[in-house]
């Protein structure tokens, strides 16, 4: 392969560095020394392939038809580095994260190109030839020299630097004319550039699509490796106010009943369902609940959304009605990929963390030179995909992390023991790193004949380190025990049901389940009838209590801090039922009652536990 042609289009040299990092990342068992260029030719350095029962011809071979881009000329594979050798650096950690020398198709060329160029310039037509080095730009109206200037540096930003750059203007140049890809293909999962949806997307979606995809284009190379961002610093606010959330993953499969998850957590934040899959259902269906009530639900903050795949694949009127009546209540998926980058490199200190090739290549040697197992997995694990990582989340978002994390070293493990998990974990993992990203509370899918909860098991040992506990609350339980401890109905009125559980601490509820999860039904009917037997207990004493006793008030107020503290102390007092029917009467304001210091004074004055005493008050306020 001649240098010299080459060196007439620099950017091509990108595009054959990326075809080797990804053959030395893939075949990281073998010695590479690098890439190298003399007067003539490039050469690709390899020693000890013999000890795997190869030779260079075949090598070569492999090289160039697994990993070469077509029209690309590759290296010529040698085992020894002469003299006159110079060596060529590979892409450092800024270019790869830039995507200098991805050898994108056609439609992923245009898409990226309209994501970097700003809005003003659009629409524009753009090619690209390498056989005379050059990029010819066709814009609807005239620029000025400045405007030009910017536009050549935003492509040399991206890798596209040494071409012969020419502007062309056609005022009849036609707005862009985009085609939904079919779904499931390559197309479809791609995130398709906001430009390209003007004229087919409500002006609600458009707005707030843009704003994402604005925000990766501005800090993608600090999400990759700034180690001092955090997750949060990637959320919209209203995703930081609540720290009582859960995350439900409904893109594909049905959920549960909607008046469970808002018993249990002050937001509930829900992957949306996709409209062009076979099966789908409307959101409205799946949770049993109506517009009306879901739209009142999402200006009180209760519900918020998800929208992690491209954007066509979603009804672009059920978004436009949720972001009519809260403008942040949809986090779209390069935030949410962002987010959750940050919250699996926080647990991990690996995964999520972009590094230049040499340092890839030098890491996965590394852990095969180890002679420890997990650090030989881990290398194996890592080497299928990490150099496909940033091409990967730039093209998907969110969708593209769970191919490049846990799950795929988890299924390595398992692989090398002979079990194939491969599929099974790909899957659950992407529910459960969202919710680290959302820094919110898992529900895996676990419905007859299919089970994300051990997959969600294994990994959650990866990202935390310990498996979950035996307790853990799961969803197929969710709304027997609501119905039997809490006599929740999940028939009755929605918006009843939050005013009513507003009152109180949500965050006790998931407690008090907990104590009655994984039980069988014959402990459960055992521990109802208990729970039931304490309440009727709780009534009698309340109609008992008739004597006052002012001596005990100061001792109780301290005795009830303590206990909200966790600490011990108690005081007992009879006038805090005649207080509580005082105030009743004079103030309006029902929330003094729900105040936890309060519920502690009642329960200590009732000698009863205060799980107990907050469900009876559930209870009372339930409609008959």
């Amino acid at each position: 392969m001649k240098i010299s042609y080459l060196k007439s289009s620099p950017s091509m040299i990108e595009v054959l560095k990326n075809n080797y990092e990804a053959f030395i990342i893939q075949n990281y068992k073998f010695n590479h020394l690098g890439l190298f260029h003399d007067e003539d030719s490039i050469y690709a350095v390899i020693q000890n392939y013999k000890e795997s029962n190869t030779t260079l011809d075949e090598i070569q071979e492999l090289y160039n038809y697994r990993f070469k881009t077509a029209g690309v000329p590759g290296p010529t594979f040698t085992e020894e580095v002469k003299d006159n050798y110079i060596k060529i650096d590979l892409r450092n950690t800024y270019e790869k994260v830039s995507l200098f020398g991805q050898p994108f198709n056609a439609f992923e060329f245009n898409n990226n190109i309209r994501i970097a160029i700003p809005s003003k310039f659009h629409p524009f037509h753009v090619d690209m030839k390498w056989s005379d080095n050059s990029f010819t730009f066709t814009f609807n109206k005239e620029l000025t020299p400045n405007d030009i200037d910017e536009i050549i540096l935003i492509c040399e930003s991206l890798g596209f630097y040494g071409y012969k750059y020419n502007i062309k203007t056609d005022h009849e140049l036609p707005d862009y004319n985009h085609q939904i890809k079919k779904s499931n293909t390559q197309g479809n999962l791609t995130l398709v550039a906001s430009q390209y949806l003007r004229n087919n997307q409500p002006k609600e979606i458009l707005e707030k699509y843009e704003e994402d995809q604005d925000f990766w284009t501005e800090k993608r190379a600090n999400i990759f490796s700034d180690v001092n961002l955090t997750k949060d610093e990637c959320l919209i606010d209203s995703f930081r106010k609540s720290q009582n959330r859960c995350f439900v993953d409904a893109s594909v499969f049905p959920r549960n009943n909607i008046r469970e998850y808002i018993s249990l957590y002050d937001t509930v934040i829900i992957a949306i369902p996709l409209a062009d899959s076979p099966n789908s259902q409307s959101f409205y269906d799946i949770f049993k609940i109506s517009k009306i009530e879901l739209l009142e639900l999402v200006r009180r903050g209760r519900i918020k959304f998800v929208a992690f795949q491209n954007l066509q694949r979603y009804d672009s009127n059920f978004l436009a009605d949720v972001l009519s009546v809260d403008p942040e209540c949809v986090l779209f998926s390069r935030r949410l990929a962002a987010a959750t980058l940050l919250a699996i490199r926080e647990k991990t200190g690996l995964f999520g963390f972009a590094f230049d090739s040499s340092t890839q290549y030098n890491l996965l040697k590394e852990c095969y030179n180890s002679k420890v197992d997990a650090l030989k997995i881990l290398a194996e694990s890592l080497s299928e995909n990490i150099a496909f990582f940033e091409y990967g989340i730039n093209q998907r978002g969110a969708l593209g992390i769970s191919q490049f994390c846990g799950a795929s070293f988890a299924a390595q493990r398992y692989k090398s023991r002979g079990r194939d998990y491969g599929i099974e974990l790909m899957t659950s993992a992407m529910s459960l790193e969202f919710s680290l990203g959302l820094g919110a509370h898992h529900f895996p899918f676990e419905h007859t004949g299919y089970s994300e909860v051990n997959a969600c098991k294994i990994l959650n040992g990866i990202y935390n380190g310990v498996q979950q506990s035996q307790n853990e609350l799961r969803e197929m339980e969710i709304q027997t025990l609501l119905s039997n401890i809490f006599t929740i109905n999940n028939d009755m009125n929605v918006l009843e049901l939050d005013d009513i559980l507003s009152k109180y601490s949500r965050r006790m509820i998931p407690q008090i389940l907990q104590e009655y999860a994984h039980l069988t039904p014959e402990e459960l009917s055992f521990k109802i009838y208990s729970l039931n037997k304490d309440i009727k207990a709780i009534e009698k004493r309340k109609q008992n209590l008739s004597i006052l006793d002012l001596s005990g008030f100061a001792p109780v107020v301290a005795g009830a801090v303590m206990e909200y503290k966790g600490l011990s102390g108690a005081g007992y007092i009879a006038l805090l039922p005649w207080i509580f029917k005082l105030l009743k009467v004079t103030t309006n304001n029902s929330k003094i009652f729900s105040n936890e210091i309060f519920s502690n004074l009642e329960a200590l004055t009732l000698n009863t536990p205060r799980n107990t005493m907050l469900v009876h008050k559930i209870r009372q306020d339930m409609p008959k």
